[in-house]
């Protein structure tokens, strides 16, 4: 179960680097092996480049029980999610272009499509703190509690789920639905799926 869990990390950063949802070092991903035990991707190294080898297993305390390269700087907002959220079992951080530039210009996730209203109704957007830091780690577990994606400003996303493929269904769609809000955005104004349909 390790080896494919080390292998689905891999697999995960390089659909996001290929995706444009991260660049070069940045962004990162973790899974939970047991209540103790936690895996997560390394800090600088290139994510397209990444290997199964490099992944770190760490304790819910974040100590380096196995690997040479150091965890990603993340780490502390990895381990406050998993210490909130028992029903948490992958957590991926990504850096939606389209997603933080609408954030950025004031706009939010409106409801132009199903999944917009169906997933991302209320999605909490919280403000920035210093990557890293116990400040944001704190803010987005308390902002996380019964969500499965939460925007940082000027920063990225963080989405949850019970395994890495349904974190990453979270960071795709999020991101296909900013696309949406951007174009309607640009060639005039966005329309949403009617009021009556969403009551």
């Amino acid at each position: 179960m390790e080896d494919y869990l080390r292998n689905e990390l891999v697999k995960c950063m390089k659909i996001l680097h290929d995706r444009g949802l991260v660049s070069g070092i940045g962004g990162n991903a973790s899974v939970r092996l047991n209540k103790n035990e936690i895996l997560i991707t390394p800090t600088g190294v290139f994510k397209a480049d990444l290997k199964a080898e490099d992944i770190v297993k760490i304790d819910i305390n974040g100590n380096v029980i196995e690997g040479c390269l150091k965890p990603s700087i993340e780490l502390p907002l990895h381990l406050s999610i998993y210490k909130s959220r028992s029903d948490v079992n992958a957590i991926i951080h990504a850096h939606n272009p389209y997603t933080i530039g609408i954030i950025s210009a004031g706009k939010k996730i409106e409801p132009i499509n199903y999944e917009a209203w169906k997933i991302f109704k209320d999605v909490p957007i919280v403000e920035f703190k210093p990557p890293g830091s116990k400040e944001l780690a704190d803010l987005v577990a308390k902002n996380i509690k019964s969500k499965s994606v939460v925007i940082m400003k000027n920063h990225g996303v963080i989405a949850v789920g019970s395994n890495l493929k349904e974190a990453l269904y979270i960071i795709e769609a999020l991101e296909e639905i900013s696309i949406m809000i951007f174009v309607a955005s640009c060639l005039g104004k966005i329309t949403t799926i009617p009021e009556e349909y969403l009551r």
